[in-house]
């Protein structure tokens, strides 16, 4: 079973892996309308894991019905010993055998409660043994490892010697091949070159997220695998083409680049200085100052709630903050408007003075004063020289500069000649422009503009037994496995009673005499074994059923989050609470959660119910007067504080909950952005983040989990009440003569397993409890209805062919800021065949038009008319399909290359089609997608071809190759409307040319 249980811990984490690829490219799935082919293969993964649980039930069932029977068994012939000796006068009293097996029963009940947590230890284990498996793996670069040098005085020298490199999930393609350079100190150094061709690999053996495989790189004549790794990272800072900025203020954010530093610890005013002077130098000062709340603005998760310019310049200033001696710029500037990479490079100029510095740039013009510019084809020197003594010997660089020129030129001409019809408009308002686009927002904002979201934060909490019904309701292909759990649970409820009845019976036995003893004795102790095998049935059944649901639900549930999740609007996502770490913690812990209240645990709830029912109508049948005593004086107590217990545990779960979703957030959002973290380095500052979240989580459940344990030591200790009551009570009324030897007993042993079983009952209230509330979030999600989804009145209202786009008096603000106005009254009509351009300052409202039209949201007043029809009048599935977006950072998910480009395709309506792809899609209409992209001598080049993964976030691929797929996923759909949010800056300049 431990098998069984590792592979589906194995594929449950395959599927979260894709489900935050999924939930972290929410922006491109809603574009593409991928929602439901992705589903489908996310239920690819829990369809294995599901016939993987399957093949446990089996196990299950026999695990927990022989212990059930093996104590059965064991009471028998407890019972057959005890009798045989006291016939042979080996036992003088009957009591002594009947204090024996009242002490055997204890103990054995208390085994059989070991039951369902002897399954979770299996669990528990397997998941254990991954942890450990990881804590234990010594990593070959060590980011915590504070052995190496340290110089007291860095120069800035590196030397390249030699270095072959091979990435290793693809060890048979060498990126670099014997490759040497010298970076010289306080130099400039450029490397230009095609996408993929090692300019950013170079860039990541300098940051030494890989050794190489052969050859050595050292700094100031040191081999850099020798010197202190944080030491080596501090002093050799990186600015990356796509920027990644951590949820917090851009004061957090910045200060990160102090760790490492002298200022690492300053008070904050000085810190404060720092962050200042660093972010003028990035040209980030001006629009962080023009901000409701300045530096302590909130950035949203990878820093959503800032445009693309805006997080570029806050990712400098915190690379330029330490003062480092080395400076690594990959595409800095691409993501900046003119005006603003004009300054920035202005002030990279500044900084980079008496600083080595090597650059990586496909836009030439930013590094004509480069003190040399290395030209790299296929992991190799080509040529090098400065610009000028490039430009004149008429080679690789001196094609790519007349390239530049020739594109400029076009650009020029295009602006006279293409637009043949005048592009009907009105000028924005005048007002002053704000700088900050994505929801212009910070913590407080968010809190502000939450009453307009409100169904956002109200769960609807329904009963324990309306969630149920529900649950039932859903699962109609379950209620078989429902039936059989009802009639196991009434019939593992009843044993208790029947037992009472027949240990009752023995005890008579002992005033039989003669041969009538051992006569009687073997009879009952065979019952015994009838018994036995009833709880065999009953508790193999109840197994093998709760296991069937189980593994169901968690199928059923998984699925059903993630594609409620998906369906939702962007302000959705935008929101704090649904980070994709807290979505993904709520994609997996939810459904198991859920288990708990309908698998085996509310399996043996039931059976105790059934139990205390059963045995406490049994004590009032056979001696009412102490059953009932008993049962109302000791049930109406218990019962409440089982209740108060429940209520505390609730609670606590919600809480505990969301704080945990805090530190998923964290974690998650530090495990994708990697390399940022490494490069700055802040781990020791994730780890402080998270263990803060996680102590918070602690403090917080003190007081309710004293509260629950009071109440639950409560529940436990009462059953000694019951028996001593109903002892007490029935030998007061047995010296009366008033009831029967056997009519005691069997009240006595009613009321003492009535006791037993209700504190059975409240142990695993609190997973009663986690389900209920995980319950609740589930249905809430399926519940929530976003404002912009395909309805009965716009099902069949497609555009008519999206020749006309009109922006008619558009005014917009984002939800979780509805205070702040980003669109002025914008009036744009956009003919067919028309190209229009959006310019202006970063952060001026060019992308919230981009995310308008996509219709990520609706505008706040005015329209936006698509053939003259109103575009919130349409059906969003079928509007989408003629229009195609290319975005600023590429969003690939895992899967190959081939698979990428196929989600760019309009899916049929036909839901019978392939779970992995549209299966619409030949290779020849792929390649000709990706030579339009400039992307197929590439992929051609790679020895899997197109099926070559793409790996997680198109991690396996450079920078400019997972733009060329996204643009070739954007070219196969052959849209109406072509949106292109800055879709070439990750281009190099050949493939910008033909692009």
């Amino acid at each position: 079973m431990a098998g069984h249980e590792t592979n589906i811990l194995e594929i449950h984490s395959q599927a979260n892996s894709f489900a935050e690829n999924i939930l972290s490219s929410a922006r491109t799935i809603h574009a593409f309308e991928m929602r439901d082919r992705l589903v489908r293969k996310f239920n690819t993964y829990l369809t294995d894991a599901h016939h993987v649980g399957n093949k446990i039930s089996p196990h299950f069932g026999t695990l927990l019905s022989a212990e059930y029977c093996i104590v059965y068994l064991g009471y028998g012939l407890a019972f057959w010993q005890g009798i045989r000796m006291f016939s042979k006068g080996e036992i003088d009293q009957p009591g002594e055998i009947v204090t024996v097996i009242l002490s055997v029963i204890i103990a054995a009940t208390s085994l059989t409660m070991l039951a369902p947590y002897s399954v979770d230890f299996t669990r528990v284990s397997v998941a254990a043994a991954k942890v450990f498996d990881l804590i234990d793996r010594e990593s070959e670069i060590d980011s915590f490892d504070s052995t190496g040098k340290i110089p007291s005085e860095t120069i800035g020298e590196i030397s390249v010697d030699n270095v072959t490199f091979a990435y290793p999930t693809r060890p048979g393609i060498a990126v670099l091949d014997n490759y040497s350079v010298k970076f010289p100190a306080g130099k400039t150094t450029a490397l230009v070159g095609q996408s993929g061709s090692g300019k950013s690999t170079v860039i990541g053996l300098l940051e030494r997220w890989y050794n190489p495989e052969s050859g050595t790189i050292s700094l100031d004549g040191c081999p850099i695998d020798q010197l202190n790794l944080n030491w080596l990272r501090t002093n050799v800072r990186l600015v990356q083409q796509e920027p990644v900025l951590f949820q917090g203020t851009i004061f957090d954010n910045i200060r990160s680049g102090l760790t490492g530093t002298a200022w690492e610890d300053a008070p904050i005013d000085e810190q404060m200085h720092h962050v200042e002077e660093a972010a003028k130098l990035a040209f980030a000062h001006e629009f962080i100052s023009k901000l409701p709340n300045g530096y302590n603005t909130q950035v949203g998760e990878h820093g959503c709630l800032l445009s693309g310019g805006q997080k570029q310049r806050i990712a400098i200033a915190r690379s330029i903050i330490s003062k480092p001696k080395v400076l690594l710029l990959d595409e800095a500037t691409s993501a900046l408007d003119p005006e603003a990479e004009g300054i920035v490079q202005k002030a990279l100029d500044t900084v980079s003075k008496g600083r080595t510095t090597i650059v990586i740039a496909h836009k030439l013009a930013t590094i004509q004063k480069a003190d040399n510019i290395i030209v790299m084809m296929k992991g190799r020197i080509v040529e090098q020289g400065t610009h000028q003594s490039l430009t004149m010997c008429g080679g690789t660089y001196a094609q790519l500069v007349q390239i530049q020129n020739l594109t400029a030129q076009g650009d020029e001409s295009r602006d006279i000649t293409d637009q043949s019809e005048p592009l009907d408009h009105v000028p924005m308002s005048t007002e002053p422009s704000r700088t900050l686009t994505r929801h212009e927002t910070s913590h407080q904002s968010d809190v502000d503009g939450s009453k307009d979201l409100g169904g956002y934060d109200q769960h609807e909490q329904r009963g324990v037994i309306s969630v149920i019904i529900r649950i039932v309701g859903q699962t109609p292909e379950l209620r078989l496995a429902f039936i059989v759990i009802l009639m196991a649970c009434i019939v593992a409820g009843a044993t208790f009673p029947g037992l009472a009845i027949l240990i009752a019976n023995i005890v008579e036995v002992f005033s039989l005499t003669g041969s009538e003893i051992e006569l009687q004795g073997n009879f009952y102790a065979k019952m015994f074994i009838v018994f036995a095998c009833r709880c065999f049935v009953a508790y193999f059944a109840l197994g093998y059923a709760t296991n069937v649901v189980a593994h169901n639900l968690s199928h059923k549930f998984r699925k059903s989050i993630l594609e409620n999740i998906l369906r939702q609007d962007l302000q959705f996502f935008d929101r704090e609470e649904n980070t994709t770490g807290a979505l993904i913690s709520q994609i997996d812990s939810n459904p198991q959660a859920v288990l708990e209240l309908m698998g085996y645990n509310v399996g043996l709830i039931l059976v105790a119910v059934f139990n205390i029912t059963a045995c406490s109508a049994l004590a009032i049948v056979y001696s009412w007067r102490p059953g009932l005593v008993v049962t109302c004086s000791g049930l109406p107590p218990l019962v409440t504080a089982g209740y108060l217990k429940i209520r505390f545990d609730a609670k606590l779960d919600r809480e505990t909950s969301r704080l945990l979703s805090l530190s998923a957030s964290i974690a998650s959002e530090a495990i994708n952005s990697i390399r940022t973290v490494s490069s700055l380095p802040i781990e020791n500052s994730v780890l402080s983040r998270y263990s803060h979240e996680l102590d918070l989580a602690l403090a917080g459940s003190k007081r309710p989990v004293l509260a629950m344990m009071i109440c639950f030591a409560f529940t436990q200790s009462i059953e000694y009440c019951f028996m001593a009551l109903g002892f007490w009570y029935g030998c007061y009324l047995l010296s009366f003569d008033q009831i029967s030897i056997y009519a005691f007993f069997v009240a006595f042993l009613g009321v003492f397993f009535s006791g037993q079983s209700a504190a059975q009952l409240f142990q695993y209230s609190t997973s009663v409890t986690k389900g209920f509330n995980a319950a609740n979030y589930i249905f809430w999600l399926q519940d929530l209805q976003p404002s912009v989804r395909e309805t009965d009145e716009n099902r069949g209202n497609g555009p008519e062919s999206g020749d006309m786009v009109n922006i008619l008096d558009v005014h917009f603000s984002y939800p979780l800021r509805p205070e702040m106005r980003i669109l002025r009254g914008i009036n744009v009509n956009i003919k067919k065949g028309q190209i229009v351009a959006f310019v202006g300052a970063s952060g001026c409202g060019k992308s919230t038009i981009i995310a308008l039209l996509e219709r990520f949201y609706d505008p706040t007043t005015g329209s936006i008319d698509i053939d003259s029809t109103c575009l919130t009048s349409l059906n969003p599935r079928l509007y989408s399909r003629i229009v195609g977006l290319v975005q600023q950072e590429p969003a690939l998910l895992q899967g190959s290359i081939r698979e990428n480009i196929e989600l760019g395709v309009d899916e049929p309506s036909d839901d019978t089609i392939s779970s992995s792809a549209t299966g619409t899609v030949s290779d020849k209409e792929i390649e000709s997608a990706l030579r339009a992209a400039n992307g197929w001598d590439f992929v051609s080049s790679l020895p899997e071809g197109l099926s070559t993964p793409v790996g997680s976030h198109g991690t396996q691929l450079s920078g400019g190759q997972r733009q060329r797929i996204a643009i070739a996923r954007t070219l196969i759909r052959d849209p109406k409307v072509l949106l292109l949010d800055e879709a070439i800056s990750a281009l190099d300049t050949k493939s910008e040319k033909i692009i």
